[in-house]
């Protein structure tokens, strides 16, 4: 009988401090990842000023806070802040776990966020204590935006609206203008039945097929052409238009210009 209860003792000292060695030795680490949007349901990463999303004036934000890969700890007084958007934020605390990995998701509308036009990043952080009090390293994560004036008509022409020539007459600038003379940026593109062309001409970027830095040239020539007409009130400027593909053009990424350029070019024509 003495020896069963001593077993018993002992088996739950072990386990006492088989809890607690494994408390006290798990590995802590809090993770936060930041996404932008500009109606609160597509979000962006946006980590890059090439990935920005177009704001006019409001912004939503949305922050994922969550214990790292492989660090099991207990996180707890976990704070998020975002100094640009004035936010102080309590996050609820994070379980010690080696099989559950929750996420405390928070998000948040910022009504005039775009107060100019341009580009615009802003930074959040995320702070915790371990379950002991200790601190455990903050995580911080970006997003940018391109600001612009709220829209004055949603107006746009398609590629395939400004490279049919019967509506040349409708071009601010000449057809063989190049694509370097207005943007900045030589690139190669790749033209049915010409093949690659270097050095193209704003007709030639528009009659480009294929994606990535075709799909890119061609909206961006035909969203430069809609900012040129005064017929049509579209939504950005020509020099927003050319800074964003320059952007993207640098950091070789096209995603996010090419979805909001698309977007932009096929609001409705005005023009003949």
């Amino acid at each position: 009988m003495k020896r069963s209860i001593f077993r018993l003792f002992q088996a739950s000292i072990i386990t006492i401090f088989g809890f607690a060695a494994n408390s006290v030795f798990a590995a802590y680490g809090i993770c936060l990842k930041k996404e932008i949007s500009a109606d609160g349901s597509a979000w962006y990463d946006a980590n890059t000023q090439a990935e920005a999303v177009l704001i006019t004036d409001t912004a939503f934000f949305r922050f994922t806070v969550s214990k790292c890969p492989d660090n099991p700890g207990g996180l707890n007084n976990i704070v998020l802040t975002d100094d640009l958007i004035g936010l102080t934020q309590s996050i609820e605390d994070l379980p010690h776990s080696t099989t559950e990995w929750p996420e405390r998701i928070f998000t948040t509308q910022v009504d005039g966020y775009c107060d100019g036009q341009g580009y615009k990043e802003n930074v959040a952080q995320v702070t915790a204590l371990n379950q002991y009090g200790g601190e455990v390293a903050p995580d911080s994560d970006n997003a940018w935006a391109m600001c612009e004036d709220i829209p004055t008509g949603g107006e746009g022409c398609t590629p395939g609206y400004w490279k049919q020539s019967q509506h040349f007459d409708s071009w601010a600038v000449d057809t063989n203008t190049t694509f370097a003379e207005v943007f900045g940026r030589s690139i190669e593109i790749r033209v049915k039945r010409q093949g690659k062309v270097y050095e193209p001409t704003l007709l030639e970027a528009l009659n480009a097929i294929g994606g990535q830095v075709n799909m890119a040239a061609r909206h961006a020539t035909a969203a430069y052409l809609n900012a040129m007409n005064s017929g049509v009130m579209f939504d950005i400027t020509p020099a927003s238009v050319i800074e964003a593909f320059q952007s993207s053009f640098d950091n070789d990424n096209y995603g996010v210009l090419i979805e909001n350029l698309v977007n932009l070019n096929e609001q409705g024509c005005p023009l003949n």
